[in-house]
């Protein structure tokens, strides 16, 4: 692949970017290819040593904030006439509701989904702050001479500990799995908005 099939490719894949910006990331990577002809790679070489264009897209996208995409994508075209002026009105009472719906649901979810994590930290904090206060309770049990209780405490003190770690490397995975989610998301919703169709 030469360095404009390359370039086209990128194009092809995202055909609805914002001009502006997808004349910057073209030249770009046009300058990264260059760069790499200087250096004594053919135009071949110094295209494979590139990302594929799918991963340039995917880099693209990540650059791109969502708001300019959209506000890009939502542009009319044209000028609205009077009777898509009526139709937008007369089928508001339905179309209002079902957006504001849409939106309403998917911030209830994201809500959802951040209280359990929240939740889930809560836990994490407070199986260490019962695992540490075991621990200690150990010491006046002690000098009382309550052996029985003291062991008691520290066995409560060592699985309030072991609590923790055991939640910490649980929910670890699930935030970062969340994180993924939602960038996943946004890059799907970005793709839809720069794809033709």
């Amino acid at each position: 692949m030469n360095k404009q099939e390359y370039l086209s490719a990128i194009r092809v894949r995202i055909p609805k970017m914002p001009t502006e910006d997808m004349e910057r990331f073209i030249a770009y990577y046009s300058e990264m290819i260059d760069d790499r002809m200087e250096d004594g790679m053919t135009e071949e070489e110094a295209v494979a040593t590139m990302d594929t264009p799918d991963e340039a897209v995917d880099q693209i996208l990540e650059d791109t904030p969502l708001s300019k995409i959209v506000k890009q994508k939502i542009k009319p075209t044209h000028r609205l006439r009077a009777w898509e002026i009526v139709l937008i009105v007369l089928g508001s009472p339905v179309w209002v509701p079902l957006l504001l719906t849409a939106g309403i649901l998917v911030l209830s979810m994201l809500v959802v989904v951040f209280s359990l994590l929240i939740t889930f930290y809560a836990v994490v904090i407070s199986a260490a702050v019962a695992g540490i206060a075991g621990v200690l309770a150990v010491v006046p049990f002690l000098m009382i001479s309550n052996v029985p209780a003291a062991v008691f405490m520290l066995g409560c003190g060592f699985a309030g500990v072991g609590l923790t770690i055991l939640f910490f490397v649980a929910v670890k995975p699930v935030t970062v799995g969340f994180w993924n989610l939602c960038k996943a998301a946004v890059s799907g919703i970005k793709r839809k908005f720069v794809k033709e169709g």
